[in-house]
């Protein structure tokens, strides 16, 4: 999923190290949590959020294997892949909005780096429809399928 490469859609216009630059510059300073963006590629992203123990949540999860993420902090993250992944495939000239976001769930995430792959579904004229898939590091199955729409605007010089 290098710069320029990747199933569909046009070429990258952003490579990993300059979307890296553009979460920290254009999200809250509350939204930054040391996220890498490993690689981009056509309407694709790979992103990591290295594994920090106040990322989980406080109660043990029900099967007694250990604490797990909390949701909020694992639907932030899938936010964070997808509007990278909006900036990664369309420049730093846009502004990606979230209109709606669904998440599912689907296990627990474990206390290991969470690794998002989002990817642009369809482009519309200014709605794009993304997917986000989560798994724990190390994990082969996922821990959430999230599914969202962005309003992309352009910005104004």
């Amino acid at each position: 999923m290098n710069k320029g490469t990747g199933a569909g859609g046009p070429p990258a216009a952003l490579t990993a190290a300059e979307t890296e630059q553009a979460i920290v510059r254009n999200l809250p300073r509350i939204d930054h949590h040391g996220e890498v963006v490993e690689e981009v590629g056509n309407d694709a992203i790979r992103v990591r959020l290295p594994f920090r123990p106040e990322f989980m949540g406080d109660e043990p999860w029900q099967d007694g294997s250990g604490r797990v993420f909390s949701g909020p902090m694992v639907m932030g993250f899938a936010d964070t892949a997808m509007y990278a992944c909006v900036m990664a495939a369309m420049g730093l000239d846009v502004i990606p909005v979230m209109i709606t976001y669904t998440v599912n769930f689907v296990r627990p995430a474990k206390a290991a780096d969470l690794i998002a792959e989002a990817r642009i579904v369809r482009r519309g004229g200014r709605m794009h429809y993304l997917e986000c898939w989560l798994t724990s590091d190390g994990d082969s199955e996922p821990c959430a399928h999230i599914t969202s729409t962005y309003r992309v605007a352009r910005r104004k010089d």
